[in-house]
């Protein structure tokens, strides 16, 4: 419910790029500790300039905020899903802080957004591309999408494979019952396509898809029983 206000302030404000991400960073910050949700993240974050592809899964909104708090400030550009264009004043304010909505169904809308993100990580930017496309509601890794394989074969980029776990334990979705416990969020091994063509994207976000589950499964072996 705080979005629209969150949205609204990034869109009425004067600063851009990372400056303006501060209300919507404080929303989600408030609402994982409002819910006592603890992340914990783990492995080798890519610094700034290192021109790469990050690809993530997400179960729920509890995911969604966790992603925001602990992998969205390491990212410099970001493609969204389209459903939040609903939002109140989120088209201005994604504008503002380098989140480009995917438009499902527009064909060419899509292949600007492509050509624009190959672009960006060729600069050197870091870009967050979500693996399964929306959030799952599922307790797994749902079958990763070509959209991020096709950037990082086509920029000649590392794509970075983020697994997320604890989102749907917290928050299932479709439900706003919050239990407390812990979102883990691992940053796993850059995958090299040196040896990837176009042509192999699928193959390449099936093997990202298999690093990503194995990771989540990992995690969720380690993970603290929610209350």
């Amino acid at each position: 419910m705080g979005a629209p206000a969150a949205m609204g302030r990034i869109a009425r404000g004067e600063q851009v790029g990372r400056q303006a991400r501060a209300p919507l960073e404080s929303l989600f910050a408030t609402y994982l500790e409002d819910c006592r949700f603890e992340v914990a993240v783990e492995g080798d974050i890519p610094a700034a300039g290192t021109g790469c592809i990050l690809s993530h899964n997400e179960t729920s909104f509890a995911d969604l905020a966790a992603y925001f708090v602990a992998i969205w400030p390491h990212v410099d550009q970001l493609a969204g899903a389209d459903v939040y264009r609903h939002i109140p004043f989120a088209r201005k304010a994604c504008a503002k802080i380098d989140i480009e909505l995917v438009a499902r169904g527009n064909r060419r809308s899509t292949d600007l957004l492509v050509d624009r993100m190959v672009a960006a990580a060729q600069a050197g930017k870091r870009v967050g591309w979500g693996g399964e496309g929306r959030l799952s509601g599922r307790d797994g890794i749902g079958r990763f999408k070509v959209g991020g394989s096709i950037i990082a074969i086509r920029a000649k980029v590392p794509i970075i494979p983020v697994a997320i776990h604890g989102g749907h334990h917290a928050m299932q979705l479709g439900t706003v019952r919050a239990r407390p416990g812990k979102i883990s969020v691992r940053f796993c091994k850059p995958v090299s396509t040196e040896d990837y063509e176009e042509a192999d994207a699928r193959d390449l976000a099936d093997k990202l898809q298999r690093v990503v589950s194995e990771n989540y499964a990992l995690l969720s072996d380690r993970r603290v029983d929610f209350r």
